[in-house]
């Protein structure tokens, strides 16, 4: 099934306000116990591909891949390949935050009324609102019920691990020089 969405183009401000879901995949549409017995890169859950597509459609979202499956053309025909529907993809901005990609889309992207970013990692997203689900679980229905709150206006807050676990995702991320 093929859900590359290409973005409108011509059409007024009015038909292109849009809400949109900055996607990672890993930890987020995989978790620890997705099944992969070949040890294969780029797997998908269905069940959690499955509650991103309802999301999606209960919220009138459009996805974005801000994952770093966007880098390899593989992980772009993944992506399809397990039916992630999404829009497009953040730009690549080496050695800078993921938060920097995601502002960087949004610039060029106006028609966004709303956003959410849904990441296991913090990659300094502090300032944007983040639904952060654990790695061992995925995109769990809380975090999918959250999410939907978030952008159809009934919450003004994201769901975020803890402080001590953000830290340390950071100092990390700041080891690694952001690999996307």
């Amino acid at each position: 099934m093929h859900d590359f969405i290409p973005e409108l183009a011509g059409a007024s401000s009015v038909e292109r306000a849009m809400k949109v879901i900055f996607l990672d995949i890993d930890g987020v549409l995989n978790c620890k116990s997705t099944p992969n017995p070949r040890k294969l890169p780029y797997v998908a859950d269905p069940k959690l591909v499955q509650r991103f597509r309802e999301l999606l459609e209960r919220t009138g979202a459009k996805a974005v891949l801000s994952s770093t499956w966007r880098y390899d053309p593989a992980g772009l025909f993944s992506a399809r390949y397990w039916g992630i529907p999404f829009i497009g993809t953040t730009p690549d901005l080496p050695k800078k935050p993921r938060c920097m990609e995601i502002l960087a889309w949004l610039k060029e992207h106006p028609e966004v009324t709303r956003f959410v970013v849904i990441d296991d990692e913090d990659d300094e997203l502090d300032t944007l609102p983040l639904f952060q689900p654990s790695p061992s679980t995925g995109l769990t229905q809380a975090i999918a019920t959250g999410v939907a709150d978030y952008l159809v206006g009934k919450t003004h807050e994201g769901m975020r691990r803890s402080a001590v676990v953000r830290m340390l995702q950071n100092v990390r991320a700041s080891w690694k020089l952001h690999e996307g």
